[in-house]
């Protein structure tokens, strides 16, 4: 029974849909993401490889992205929920995502939340092409031999019993640090493959279901 950090995915894990699917199925080139996803499921492609190929031909202004993700991108069932019992109980929630922080800024606050700790990328949208500009996730990780979440996991941790909420590629090694792993879609085929335990989830209802019991209010 000790106080928890909950470190949640933005990308299909807070929403309903990826934000970075929704934009380059949007105004990307045709069948480029599912060209690129057996290179990255395999390991051929790093993520940030992956994303920079994908980008690389959206043609979009700022205004066009996020009508797009807040029409196709809406925040999952239950995160006002488990924000305000995080909030009533004492706990923590930081967002790791390797999405952008504008898209991620509109969506939350689009839904009404604010104050979040976020950790992200970025995206420099416009009508002649597109930016990325990376976050610092620290060195090469000693686990996964690229800068991943687990750096984002040491800065942010403060003794706290981790729980990781998560749904992809860029989740698999920070979840694998996690004392409790959530898991959807990607990471919990990838999780279930390498027999590491999670609990599945849809909503986050069913997420605060399974973390009520395990803590009380922090002091």
């Amino acid at each position: 029974m000790e106080r928890l950090l909950i470190a949640c995915d933005f990308d299909g894990t807070i929403t309903r849909r990826d934000t970075l699917h929704v934009i380059v199925e949007t105004f990307g080139g045709p069948g480029v993401w599912g060209a690129i996803e057996p290179d990255l499921q395999s390991g051929r492609l790093t993520l940030e490889q992956a994303m920079e190929r994908q980008f690389a031909e959206v043609r979009a202004t700022p205004e066009q992205v996020l009508e797009a993700v807040l029409r196709e991108a809406p925040v999952r069932a239950g995160f006002h929920e488990l924000l305000a019992w995080v909030a009533e109980r004492g706990h923590r929630l930081v967002v790791l995502s390797s999405g952008f922080r504008t898209v991620i800024d509109a969506i939350l606050a689009e839904a009404g939340i604010e104050g979040l700790t976020i950790h992200s990328h970025e995206a420099r949208f416009s009508a002649h092409g597109c930016e990325l500009v990376w976050a610092d996730r620290g060195e090469r990780c000693e686990r996964c031999g690229r800068p991943c979440k687990r750096h984002d996991l040491a800065r942010y941790r403060r003794g706290e019993r981790l729980v990781y909420v998560g749904d992809g590629i860029s989740d698999r090694c920070a979840a694998k640090a996690a004392d409790l792993v959530f898991a959807r879609d990607g990471l919990a085929e990838h999780l279930r493959a390498e027999g590491v335990p999670f609990v599945p989830f849809e909503d986050f209802f069913e997420v605060r279901a399974v973390l009520e019991p395990r803590a009380v209010r922090a002091a």
